[in-house]
């Protein structure tokens, strides 16, 4: 995975990563059953995310983790994390750099949210429906820790039914803007959907727990920054090792890549070098690696080393100077 997530141009815009999570109500005691149970939800989860956006794109990775909370606690659970390419953005209103000691504004920072089209705006009022039919004692705590999010339901603080209902009303009211004037900018909204709420439902609907609070809490996305966070990602969640007694069970592949050929793939450029020059190559990247393991390396025949090109492009393009002695 890590070779195939090299591929990947650095070039590209960077993509998101989403961790979706499961209820305790659809537990399964056997690991297999279970695994194969949530890789099918999985699939569905990318068929409709294909479907709304034919561009979306990137890889998959199921991981397990003991339960902490719930009816479950220290029962392991699947939940997933994914790098999204491909995904349409837009501009919301810029936010203001507060200084809380002075009150005065230190900065403006711009905030982008990702997106999805709909051919209507049936998938809000659906959103909207869900979530008014809450429990009357429901809260929900989600601090604005990603700007990411924009518009979407993780992006703000509810306390109580009452405010609930009022971001429902919201969006209702964009409902009917937009059967009254098409062209009006909040008829858009509605019908560009925050990519966080389209994911929170969709990936609700797919397991189809029937539990709200799944609704609220089993998506979270969030923009990678750099390209060196998509490597630290995939080191950190996506290349690790799960449980040992996970490696008797079998439970199928544990990662993938989705909607292959809109991948920003980086293009492979092959050169021929003559011996010298291969060599000294080698012998470089031999001393670089072992610097960075801090033991000796044995590499008879050949080296995979990921790194930035332009520190080795002066090895084989420039001969090294001729020795005076």
């Amino acid at each position: 995975m890590l070779n195939r997530l090299n591929e990947v141009s650095v070039g590209a815009v960077l993509p998101y990563f989403v961790t979706a999570t499961l209820p305790d109500d659809v537990s399964d005691d056997d690991v297999a059953v279970f695994a194969k149970k949530a890789k099918v939800w999985m699939d569905a989860f990318l068929k409709r995310l294909r479907r709304v956006c034919p561009s979306a794109c990137g890889f998959w990775r199921i991981e397990w983790k003991a339960r902490e909370t719930g009816k479950h606690v220290g029962k392991l659970f699947p939940h997933f994390h994914l790098l999204v390419w491909g995904l349409a953005e837009r501009q919301l209103e810029d936010r203001y750099i507060i200084n809380h000691h002075t009150g005065g504004i230190e900065g403006v920072q711009e905030v982008w949210e990702s997106f999805v089209p709909l051919p209507d705006s049936q998938l809000t009022l659906e959103l909207v429906s869900t979530l008014a039919a809450c429990p009357k004692n429901s809260e929900i705590k989600s601090h604005c820790t990603r700007i990411e999010a924009g518009g979407g339901i993780g992006a703000f603080e509810f306390s109580g039914k009452r405010k609930y209902i009022e971001r429902c009303v919201n969006l209702v009211s964009l409902l009917s803007v937009e059967k009254l004037v098409p062209d009006h900018p909040l008829a858009e909204k509605a019908r560009n959907m925050c990519f966080v709420d389209w994911a929170s439902l969709a990936w609700y609907h797919v397991v189809d727990s029937h539990n709200v609070d799944h609704l609220k809490a089993g998506v979270r996305v969030e923009r990678v920054r750099t390209w060196g966070g998509v490597m630290s990602y995939c080191a950190k969640y996506m290349a690790k090792e799960d449980c040992n007694f996970l490696s008797d069970v079998q439970f199928g592949r544990s990662w993938g890549i989705f909607n292959r050929k809109f991948v920003p793939w980086a293009k492979m450029v092959e050169l021929d070098l003559d011996t010298d020059t291969a060599v000294r190559l080698r012998r470089v990247a031999r001393h670089y690696m072992e610097r960075r393991f801090g033991r000796r390396l044995k590499m008879p025949y050949g080296v995979t080393l990921y790194c930035d090109v332009q520190s080795f492009r002066r090895l084989w393009e420039h001969a090294p100077p001729e020795n005076p002695f």
